[in-house]
């Protein structure tokens, strides 16, 4: 058995078409922290925020550190985020362990443009289409999310030519070219 251990559980469901809210629990042999954000959508934006700490180091002290959740009100969870969330809880005011969790949910939150847009009818079809086919399915998701450009190696511009090697279904004239 480890030393030590840590869970952080992330989960995220539709209040209504325009939010959906995000709520993370961090969980260890010393700390354990709860926090909910309710965010618009598509836009990002948090409209509420709130943590809760019900284990740590020192009790009654350390909750003083989620008011300050509520300066991220009106933040938009995107480009910028991780950084702006440093300022506002990652310092003297707030927990490392909230900034780790928020910082965790904030990353999950973009999943939800992937169900989003999954639950769209005309969605099942084309995602079918491009199940096999790894080219087409990162050009899709690009679409579908074009704030994910040069978010990670997979959606990366210098990974552009990486994907189209990968295309199964060369043309004859790609074909032809390649044999002589």
């Amino acid at each position: 058995m480890a030393a030590f251990q840590r869970n952080i559980i992330v989960e995220m469901d539709w209040v209504d078409e325009a939010s959906f809210e995000i709520r993370g629990t961090l969980d260890d042999q010393i700390h354990s922290l709860a926090a909910r954000l309710l965010i618009s959508f598509p836009d990002y934006l948090i409209r509420e925020a709130s943590a809760e700490i019900t284990r740590m180091p020192y009790p009654g002290f350390c909750q003083g550190a989620t008011p300050a959740l509520a300066k991220l009100v009106g933040e938009r969870i995107g480009r910028g985020f991780r950084k702006r969330a440093g300022e506002v809880i990652g310092g003297a005011e707030s927990c490392n362990h909230l900034h780790t969790l928020i910082n965790d949910m904030a990353a999950c939150a973009f999943q939800m443009n992937y169900i989003a847009a999954k639950q769209r009818p005309e969605a099942q079809e084309v995602m079918r289409e491009v199940a096999d086919d790894p080219a087409r399915r990162r050009e899709m998701v690009l679409g579908w999310m074009p704030r994910l450009r040069n978010s990670c190696f997979v959606f990366s511009e210098a990974s552009d030519s990486l994907f189209q090697l990968k295309r199964e279904n060369p043309s004859e004239d790609d074909t032809s070219a390649h044999s002589k």
